[in-house]
């Protein structure tokens, strides 16, 4: 992380304690700066999509930071389409904490965090939104919604983040049998949420909008399949960062009118793109540690023709087809049958039909700080990849915490990985 950044973040945590408000302040000027700039200055090297999903997500994190109070705090999972039906602008702790971390303060949100009884061993992410709530640097929002798909910190500190700001708080309880009477369940819970919703935005929700909403996530997960079908033969050397933008995609900007323009940017970055060249292909599971300079430095850049990243299991975890004449089934069902959800066998599977599909020559699995469902599910996926003949890396390491996350070890990890699938490809 360069010089300038280190400065910036330590700026912002001498004013959290000091002066919350200034922190707040001077980190929505940062990233409606870095909005501004790639909206309208961006690099030559940056694709048309990210350049244009950056833009789009520092600006609404820069609103949330100046005033939440007509916005939701949400997980990542959780269906978007009535928020967006609503106007209501919302942000997930993964989104959030990633240009935290890379603006380089998180650490003094997680100390903040553990001195009210985070535990050290809590994911990161969720450290960092919480301790931005507990300094006062994060103001309440109008409500919190969250899923009890895939992650147990949702269960602590979405309820933790309520009781400190006073806002009502909605769990969707996700069933682990994946069938259609869990898809009825989950609708009749979502039309709840939407009850919930319309008192905290002050309005009503208009039935044909979120129609509209629920028909724009259908056009941008089909346009993130095709997106899927030509990756496999081409070059695009940027792939860490794209990839943590397609899985925040996927889920958050679902109705919007902002994530189907993205799709549709994906779609054009990878027509332009060069034809593949000696690349070894990869699938990632898990979140990215996108801020890692040396780590990126391995996986994407314009000289990179060692080894390319060509999806992320969040990504694609659920790229159901949606019906907006059926709103509500069409979320749950999206909910209910995301590759997550239930067994740990099932994004397994999901993984490896992507695999076979996109003729990748290995999997990495990242085990992210805290998240005992990967660290759990690592070895198991690892025996059943290799039994397929896809030859998998389980790296241990921190997307979020730089202090927790020590850059030699996952280089010499990765480097070694790669050789590993560019020595197969010679036999």
């Amino acid at each position: 992380m360069n010089e300038r950044i280190e400065k910036l973040g330590a700026a912002i945590s001498a004013q959290t304690d000091k002066n919350p408000d200034r922190a707040a302040q001077m980190l929505s000027l940062t990233y409606r700066a870095l909005g501004t700039g790639a909206k309208h200055f961006p690099p030559k090297k940056l694709t048309a999509s990210r350049s244009y999903l950056q833009a789009y997500t520092a600006d609404l994190l820069a609103g949330m930071l100046r005033d939440p109070s007509h916005s939701a705090v949400v997980n990542i999972f959780m269906p978007s389409e009535i928020f967006s039906a609503l106007d209501m602008p919302i942000t997930a702790p993964e989104a959030l904490a990633a240009y935290v971390v890379n603006t380089a303060c998180e650490r003094v949100f997680i100390e903040k965090a553990e001195e009210q009884g985070a535990p050290e061993t809590y994911c990161s992410y969720h450290k960092v939104l919480t301790g931005m709530a507990e300094a006062g640097v994060m103001k309440a929002p109008a409500m919190i919604a969250n899923t009890a798909l895939a992650c147990d910190a949702n269960q602590l500190s979405f309820r933790r983040l309520a009781e400190l700001w006073k806002v009502p708080h909605v769990l969707i309880d996700v069933p682990l049998h994946v069938d259609e009477d869990a898809v009825d369940y989950v609708a009749a819970e979502l039309r709840g949420l939407a009850h919930v919703a319309e008192e905290c935005a002050g309005k009503k929700l208009d039935p044909d909008r979120l129609r509209q909403c629920v028909a724009r996530s259908d056009a941008q997960l089909r346009n993130y399949r095709k997106y899927l079908q030509r990756r496999p033969s081409v070059h695009l050397p940027e792939a860490l960062t794209p990839e943590l933008l397609n899985a925040v995609c996927n889920h958050l900007y679902l109705g919007t009118e902002e994530g189907l323009n993205y799709s549709r940017l994906l779609l054009e970055d990878v027509a332009k793109a060069p034809a593949r060249g000696p690349e070894r292909h990869i699938l990632w599971m898990h979140v990215l540690p996108n801020w890692q300079t040396s780590v990126k430095e391995i996986f994407q850049g314009e000289d990179n023709h060692r080894v390319e990243i060509v999806g992320c299991d969040l990504a694609y975890s659920s790229l159901t087809r949606m019906d907006p004449d059926k709103p509500y089934e069409s979320m749950a069902r999206r909910l209910v049958y995301d590759s997550f959800n239930g067994p740990g066998s099932r994004r397994i599977e999901a993984t490896l039909q992507l695999a076979r599909k996109m003729k990748v020559d290995g999997i990495l699995i990242f085990c992210q700080w805290g998240c005992k469902q990967t660290q759990g599910l690592a070895y198991t996926a690892k025996r059943a990849f290799e039994a397929e003949g896809f030859p998998t890396l389980v790296l241990d390491g921190d997307a979020c915490d730089r202090t927790n996350s020590g850059s030699g070890q996952l280089v010499t990890r990765a480097n070694a990985f790669v050789e590993q699938l560019e020595a197969a490809a010679l036999h």
